[in-house]
């Protein structure tokens, strides 16, 4: 059902379907829940999860090392996508970060990002209210825009991408408190795909695919997506 609100995943299943066994850094990789995912979708894929406890379980599904962004404990040219969810605004450095990633990244290589974004005043309410997010503080603001300048400021091509989850982010933290208001989440599914094309410019998240210069190792990147 989510998956509807989500609709970047497919574009993450097509990307690995071109590339199959293609080398994937998920970058914060949390407990591993992305991780599973990508492997699921046939990446070959790693982690890396600053908290040696997370990693520890993601480790279950997938190899995970205990490191931050800013230091990545691998080579130059050692990945052909480096996957980051919900972790940049988390950074300490995010322009550090960045470079890292165009680092690991082989020429032709691709970023795929899904970030908390402050094009949303109701996210940004919470944020005022709840300044970080499960433990982990919030160090790093920017809007859609601002994401998509910093990363083509490192010289990535940006090929796609669109802001989205313009209400559901603020459903989606009620059932954590009351299990029963689950029960609604069609409703909110369906009020969020409805208003997207009025108000999805105020989502609280949003999702970019850029690509490192250098050879065309991703056909689907050919056009923007």
């Amino acid at each position: 059902m989510k998956e509807r609100v989500y609709r970047y995943r497919e574009v993450e299943r097509r990307l690995l379907a071109s590339r199959p066994g293609a080398r994937v850094l998920d970058l914060g990789c949390g407990s591993g829940e992305n991780l599973a995912r990508l492997v699921r979708y046939g990446g070959r894929a790693f982690g890396v999860e600053p908290g040696r406890e997370r990693a520890r379980r993601a480790a279950a599904g997938a190899p995970a090392a205990v490191a931050r962004g800013e230091a990545l404990p691998w080579r130059d040219a050692s990945f052909d996508l480096v996957y980051v969810s919900h972790v940049l605004h988390h950074a300490e450095d995010l322009g550090a970060v960045l470079g890292e990633v165009d680092r690991v990244l082989v020429p032709g290589g691709v970023l795929f990002a899904i970030e908390t974004v402050e094009d949303s005043p109701l996210l940004r309410l919470a944020r005022w209210l709840r300044p970080s997010w499960e433990g982990d503080p919030v160090r790093s603001r920017f809007t859609s825009r601002g994401l998509a300048q910093a990363v083509a400021g490192r010289g990535f091509e940006l090929r796609g991408g669109s802001c989205f989850n313009w209400i559901f982010f603020a459903w989606e933290l009620l059932p954590r408190a009351l299990r029963p208001l689950e029960g609604l989440t069609p409703l909110f599914v369906a009020l969020e795909r409805l208003g997207q094309p009025l108000f999805g410019r105020f989502g609280a998240h949003c999702w970019l695919v850029a690509r490192k210069p250098g050879p065309p190792l991703w056909p689907l990147l050919q056009e923007s997506l």
